[in-house]
C-alpha cells in the first residue's frame, strides 16, 4: 500500500481542502474584527458572495450589537468560545441561529492575530424547538381552561395530573387527587365494572373505553359523569399512562329522572282520568232517560273535568287556588238577576282536591240551573270557607258551605241521583266529611277536609 506523502505541501492542501469544503461554516477574523477569510459553507449560508462578505467587519453581520461586543471582549481575553449562541443576517433579510466556536491566534507579543470560528447552522432546530414550546404552551392553556376534566393515571389507577376543571368537578384539590386513585372518587355501586374495564385497557385488551358512572363530590353529593379513557403505551406497547376526559352529566341525568318520573304520572294521571270518564259515562247512563239527555249530561261534566284539567296544568300540576276555583266555577252560572259570592282566605289545593271539589262545584251548580236557587230570578249562591292552622299557621284543614237562597222550595226527600253520589263520592275522595241538606230556603252542602291525607 502507498503510503500518504507527510510533505508541508501535501499536509497545507489538505488543510485548505478542510477549510474550503468543510460542511460547518469557517471563517477567519483580524483583531479588529475585519472578515478575512470565508468557505463556501459560510457564504452559502449566509447568501453572500466572497466580495459582499470578505473584508467587511463581522460586526456588521451579527444580528445583536451586545452578543458581537461580548464575543470580541471574551476573545481578547483569550478566552475560547464553545457553541456560543448568536444570530447572523443572510442576504435575503433573514435571521439565521448558529451557534459559534471560536479560539484566538495571538501573535509573539501577545496581540490579538485573528480567532477561527467555527460557525454551526441552527436554524431548523430552533424553530422546531420554538415550535414544539409553542405548542407545549397551547397544550398546557387548552389542558388547564377546557370545559371539560381531563387526568392522567398510571396503571394503578393513581392520579398523575389534573387540570383545573376535574379539580371543579370533583370538589378536591389538585394536591388531594394525586393522592387518590379513581376508584377513590367513584360511587361504590360503580367501582367493580370500573375496575373491569380499567384492568381491560391496562392489559390491552382495549385500547379505551367510555362509561358513564357516578362521581362521589367532596362535599358528599353524587355528580354524574361521561368518562372517555384512552391509553398512553411506550414503542413496545408497555401502559404509560391513561387519559380520562370526564363531562359532568348531572344535570342531563337528573332530566331524565324527571323525564321518567313525567312520564309515569302522565301514565297514571291517564288511566285515573280515563277511569273517571268511564265512572261518569256508566253513571250518567244509569240516571238519564234518553240518549239527548245523556249527552247534555255527559257533555257538560267532560267539559267541567276539562276545566279543572286546564286549570292544573296552567299551575304545573302543583296544585289549584281556592279562591281561583271558587270564582271560576261561579262564574259561569253568572247571569242577570243572580246574586253569586264567595269569601274564605285563599289556599293552594292538592291537584287531587282541586279535581274532586271541581267536579262537585259542576253538579251543584247545574242542580242549581235547573231545580235550585239559579232557576229563577233574584236566586243567590254563596260559598264561603274557613281554613284551621296548627300552630305553625300551616293550614291544615278546610271548611266549606254552599249556600242556596232566593229560588223554589226544595224537595225534601229528592231523588237520589248520580249528583248525589257524585257528592258522597267526593268527600270520600279526599277523607272527608260532607253533608247534603235539602232546607227551605234552599241547597246547603258543607265539605269538612283536611289538606294531608293518606297516599
Amino acid at each position: 500500500m502507498r503510503e500518504l506523502s507527510n510533505s508541508p505541501a501535501t499536509a497545507v492542501d489538505a488543510l485548505e481542502d478542510f477549510f474550503e469544503n468543510g460542511a460547518v461554516g469557517l471563517h477567519l477574523v483580524a483583531g479588529d474584527g475585519t472578515i478575512l477569510r470565508a468557505n463556501r459553507a459560510e457564504l452559502s449560508m449566509l447568501g453572500y458572495e466572497p466580495e459582499e462578505y470578505l473584508g467587511q467587519s463581522i460586526s456588521q453581520f451579527h444580528a445583536d450589537e451586545h452578543v458581537i461586543q461580548d464575543i470580541l471582549a471574551r476573545l481578547s481575553r483569550g478566552e475560547t468560545l464553545d457553541k456560543y449562541p448568536a444570530r447572523l443576517k443572510a442576504k435575503d433579510g433573514s435571521l439565521r441561529h448558529v451557534l459559534i466556536s471560536s479560539s484566538v491566534c495571538f501573535d509573539e507579543s501577545g496581540r490579538f492575530k485573528n480567532t477561527r470560528c467555527f460557525t454551526l447552522d441552527v436554524t431548523d432546530r430552533v424553530a422546531a424547538e420554538r415550535a414544539l414550546q409553542e405548542a407545549q404552551q397551547r397544550l398546557a392553556a387548552t389542558y388547564e381552561n377546557a370545559h371539560a376534566g381531563i387526568g392522567e393515571v398510571d396503571a394503578d389507577g393513581r392520579f398523575l395530573r389534573v387540570n383545573a376543571r376535574f379539580e371543579e368537578l370533583t370538589g378536591y384539590s389538585r394536591e388531594q387527587l394525586l393522592q387518590r386513585t379513581l376508584f377513590d372518587i367513584t360511587h361504590p355501586d360503580d367501582v367493580p365494572e370500573e375496575r373491569r374495564q380499567f384492568a381491560a385497557q391496562v392489559r390491552r385488551d382495549v385500547d379505551g373505553y367510555g362509561v358513564e358512572k357516578r362521581y362521589l363530590h367532596a362535599d358528599g353529593r353524587t355528580v354524574w359523569v361521561h368518562v372517555m379513557s384512552s391509553s398512553v403505551r411506550d414503542g413496545e406497547g408497555r401502559f404509560l399512562y391513561g387519559v380520562r376526559v370526564v363531562h359532568d352529566i348531572t344535570d342531563r341525568k337528573l332530566a331524565e329522572r324527571r323525564n321518567q318520573l313525567l312520564i309515569n304520572e302522565l301514565n297514571h294521571r291517564v288511566k285515573n282520568t280515563l277511569a273517571t270518564v268511564q265512572s261518569l259515562a256508566s253513571q250518567t247512563a244509569r240516571h238519564t232517560e234518553d240518549v239527548g239527555d245523556f249527552i247534555t249530561r255527559f257533555e257538560g261534566r267532560l267539559v267541567a273535568l276539562s276545566k279543572a284539567h286546564d286549570r292544573l296544568t296552567r299551575r304545573n300540576w302543583e296544585g289549584a287556588s281556592l279562591a281561583e276555583l271558587v270564582r271560576e266555577e261561579l262564574s259561569l252560572r253568572d247571569g242577570p238577576s243572580r246574586e253569586l259570592t264567595h269569601e274564605g282566605p285563599d289556599i293552594s289545593l292538592p291537584p287531587r282536591v282541586a279535581l274532586s271539589l271541581s267536579m262537585a262545584f259542576h253538579e251543584l251548580g247545574t242542580n242549581a240551573l235547573k231545580y235550585g236557587a239559579l232557576s229563577i230570578s233574584g236566586g243567590r249562591i254563596a260559598v264561603r270557607w274557613t281554613v284551621e292552622r296548627d300552630a305553625s299557621s300551616r293550614p291544615t284543614r278546610v271548611r266549606l258551605e254552599w249556600i242556596e237562597s232566593g229560588g223554589p222550595t226544595p224537595d225534601p226527600e229528592p231523588r237520589r241521583g248520580f249528583g248525589s253520589r257524585l257528592l258522597e263520592a267526593m268527600a270520600s275522595d279526599v277523607n272527608g266529611t260532607a253533608e247534603l241538606r235539602f232546607e227551605p230556603e234552599g241547597v246547603r252542602w258543607s265539605l269538612s277536609f283536611p289538606l294531608e291525607w293518606p297516599a
